[in-house]
């Protein structure tokens, strides 16, 4: 097992071995007026967290604890930029492993039927505008102990990589390509590994459930469901249940 360490480590990140969350830190240097992009790194959170503020698990050594925050000019598209960052990622760890991992709607990385990661974006308001966005990224790399309730769900990559050179790799990547988010031009290798393709799932939406088949994902980086004859785009949602050989 190798851990992140600052020797070696690109300029524009900081490390620390053991935080609370490094999206509450990547904000708080946002407000000291630190220079984007930046990004800040650990080895483990004791209060990590992802959608809607759910806890994620994020023990010393087993992971990669990632935020990056980036100043934003022009439009700004929540779906074209978790999908965008979801690729630059994928895109890493198949170079750096071999390994591909699916892409499940909108921002989880998926390994053999379970989640190996995932991506969460939350946008800077001034005035009225998005001006930043700060970019959680969690990564399971290594087998540990987990909770009874995640044992059916998670998964690692399996393989211990660089983990210095990964985040490098991640970062620079995301600073290579945040400019064509926006304009969809990762959607193409989205589509090719959408875990969600042709499956029957139920998403929960504004408090509704609603069972259908995932047809694709639209240009804006929306899933298009099929339900009751129809052809929805939902922009945001959770899809709770995958069916799966008869199985969920």
């Amino acid at each position: 097992m190798n851990l992140l360490t600052q020797t070696g480590m690109h300029d524009d990140i900081t490390v620390i071995d053991v935080v609370d969350s490094t999206m509450t830190i990547g904000r708080d240097m946002l407000k000291q007026g630190v220079s984007r992009p930046f990004g800040i790194v650990s080895n483990q959170q004791r209060a990590g967290y992802g959608k809607k503020g759910r806890f994620f698990f994020s023990p010393r050594g087993a992971g990669v604890y990632q935020t990056y925050v980036f100043d934003i000019a022009g439009e700004f598209d929540a779906g074209l930029l978790t999908t965008g960052v979801a690729v630059s990622v994928a895109e890493v760890l198949f170079e750096m492993t071999g390994i591909q991992v699916s892409l499940k709607w909108v921002n989880d990385f998926y390994l053999h039927d379970r989640k190996m990661g995932g991506v969460l974006v939350e946008g800077i308001l001034n005035s009225g505008k998005i001006t930043q966005v700060i970019i959680g990224i969690g990564l399971n790399i290594l087998p540990t102990a987990v909770p009874s309730d995640l044992e059916d769900i998670v998964t690692t990559l399996g393989v211990d990589v660089d983990r210095n050179a990964l985040v490098d790799a991640i970062f620079e990547r995301i600073v290579q390509n945040i400019s064509g988010y926006q304009a969809g031009q990762h959607l193409d290798y989205y589509r090719q590994h959408s875990y969600l393709k042709d499956k029957m799932v139920t998403l929960l939406t504004n408090n509704q459930e609603i069972s259908g088949q995932v047809l694709d994902i639209g240009t804006r980086g929306e899933l298009l469901l099929k339900h009751d004859e129809n052809l929805t785009p939902f922009i945001s949602g959770d899809v709770t249940n995958v069916f799966i050989k008869g199985k969920k």
